[in-house]
């Protein structure tokens, strides 16, 4: 007699083994199909089945092509695939088009992996995972992007365009009058609208659409204003000293006016008959709150001047739109002028 009792264990454990193999392989919800080296269907689970309404006596044995499971284009992709595959490779997922017998085509991301047997690729085992409904989703959110997208450019372009006639009647209006004081004030309500141009032109070209580079736009927007005035950065020197802050529109536009109306106003009234100095915007941003200081050593304003009391239209609307910030100002003349302003971002406020 001779003891076989080990060699009946090891055949257990291959018994065990291949069930295990054999119910991992038929419980798989994605399409699993097994591949000798010659292309021909060793094993299908019953998902492929399913799919592709053949009964496995009709699919083992054969080939893909004949079978014709695949358009001939994902089938070149496939074969060229399988080249990788016989190295030892894992291959995928990539995408490709499954074909039923009826001739319905579902998305699937394939896998490729080898079956090693001593220490070479004996089969392929091909899973595909159904992805028909999910790559429709896709698609239909990328067309939908591509729409929104679409229509803010068309949006922007007739925004821009509108801006531009305005800015152009007010430039044409400025031609026609006498007074060098309705002169100013077209100039002015030119640098307003330029003020919120520059707004929509950054959040345009900005990756996100609902908050704009402030550091970049206060850079911009001053030196316009420097030409809008026709004064040289030689007689006042710009000091631009912002940190790295992002606002969204309703703070910007407000925010983007108090210093367009600060800053015209120190151009225009503190270096009187080619004066020189310096004019200084600085903005800090802390968790609660943001301070933004507009200051020159000019001449500054009369001794008993009251920013709350100012009758000109431009401190007004300064007033205006800080009361639309939730925001305070301080008026400092010990050196100049130094207006210091406090404000908080404002939050997005649904449209009705």
């Amino acid at each position: 007699s001779e003891d076989v009792s080990e060699r009946m264990k090891a055949v257990k454990e291959l018994q065990d083994n291949e069930e295990k193999y054999k119910t991992l392989f038929e419980s798989n919800p994605d399409y699993t199909i097994l591949i000798g080296l010659d292309g021909v269907i060793l094993d299908v689970n019953s998902s492929a089945v399913k799919f592709t309404n053949r009964s496995k006596e009709e699919i083992i044995g054969r080939t893909y092509a004949e079978l014709e499971l695949f358009p001939k284009k994902d089938l070149n992709l496939l074969m060229e695939s399988f080249a990788d595959v016989l190295k030892g490779e894992i291959i995928g997922p990539f995408q490709n088009r499954l074909v039923s017998k009826e001739a319905n085509i579902s998305w699937v991301e394939t896998q490729l992996v080898p079956i090693m047997k001593d220490g070479k690729v004996y089969s392929i085992m091909v899973i595909a995972e159904d992805i028909t409904s999910k790559k429709k989703a896709t698609d239909q959110l990328i067309k939908s992007i591509n729409e929104k997208d679409l229509l803010l450019k068309e949006i922007h372009h007739r925004v821009k365009n509108n801006i531009q006639i305005i800015s152009s009647l007010l430039n044409l209006q400025k031609q026609h009058v006498d007074s060098d004081e309705f002169v100013n004030i077209l100039t002015e309500s030119q640098n307003r609208i330029k003020s919120m141009a520059m707004i929509h032109e950054k959040l345009y070209h900005s990756g996100d659409l609902t908050r704009i580079n402030f550091a970049e736009y206060i850079e911009t927007l001053v030196s316009d204003l420097y030409s809008s005035y026709a004064i040289s950065a030689r007689q006042v020197t710009p000091v631009i000293n912002v940190e790295n802050v992002r606002f969204n529109i309703e703070t910007a536009v407000p925010c983007g006016l108090i210093i367009t109306e600060l800053v015209s106003n120190s151009l225009k009234h503190a270096f009187p008959s080619g004066k020189k100095g310096t004019l200084t915007v600085a903005l800090k941003t802390r968790t609660e709150w943001n301070e933004l200081v507009i200051s020159d050593d000019g001449v500054g304003f009369p001794e008993k001047f009251n920013l709350e009391d100012s009758k000109t239209l431009g401190l007004q609307l300064v007033n205006i739109l800080l009361k639309q910030l939730d925001g305070k100002i301080t008026l400092n003349q010990n050196h100049g002028t130094r207006f210091k302003i406090v404000f908080k971002e404002l939050k997005y406020k649904k449209r009705i």
